[in-house]
């Protein structure tokens, strides 16, 4: 179980920030714990404390963005980070962002379409039962629409990673932000 408070939030970040570096370099399993607890300037003991494996650092990390993500728009419904998709565009991007090493382990890492298509997936997840608990009696539809929409959107952000960034993020989001609302259209039509 790990430990939450202020000193431990800022360990559990720099062993995930210093896995990700790692990762762009090396595949998960060439990482030894050793060497992990080196980069993040941790003992092991401490590394213990948090995470069994490098496995589950990178776990840690996937379902921290999807929380971090939702958890920012807590108290507004589905519909309305749709209705408001910029904002919501935006928050997503920030999170992602805020990892140190995460722009090296997409661009260089062998592990990183892995880890991508499984973020995809748990954030649909998380979009789709958001969605289903604010609206019984949701279509067969949904799940789809939802899954296409989060899917494209990680899509766009990764691609961009890759790129040589010369057309600006904001950009990119403001012109996906009219695909999101499409979305929303096709939600809302029963």
């Amino acid at each position: 179980m790990r430990k939450e408070d202020k000193r431990s939030r800022k360990t559990i970040k720099a062993i995930q920030d210093a896995l990700l570096r790692m990762l762009a370099e090396k595949r998960l399993s060439d990482i030894k714990i050793v060497d992990l607890c080196k980069n993040a300037d941790i003992n092991r003991t401490t590394f213990y404390l948090h995470f069994e494996s490098t496995e589950q650092v990178l776990l840690s990390i996937r379902e921290e963005i999807v929380k971090r993500i939702f958890d920012s728009y807590k108290g507004n419904s589905f519909f309305y980070t749709l209705e408001h998709p910029l904002g919501f565009l935006t928050t997503c991007t920030e999170v992602i962002s805020s990892y140190d090493g995460f722009e090296n382990f997409v661009r260089n890492s062998s592990e990183a379409a892995y880890f991508l298509e499984k973020l995809k997936k748990c954030f649909a997840a998380r979009a789709y039962a958001d969605f289903v608990n604010e609206n019984a009696g949701s279509d067969d539809h949904a799940f789809y629409i939802i899954d296409f929409m989060t899917a494209g959107m990680l899509d766009v952000f990764i691609a961009w990673l890759r790129s040589e960034q010369e057309t600006p993020l904001e950009s990119i989001l403001d012109k996906c932000a009219k695909l999101l609302s499409a979305g929303h259209e096709a939600l809302t039509d029963r």
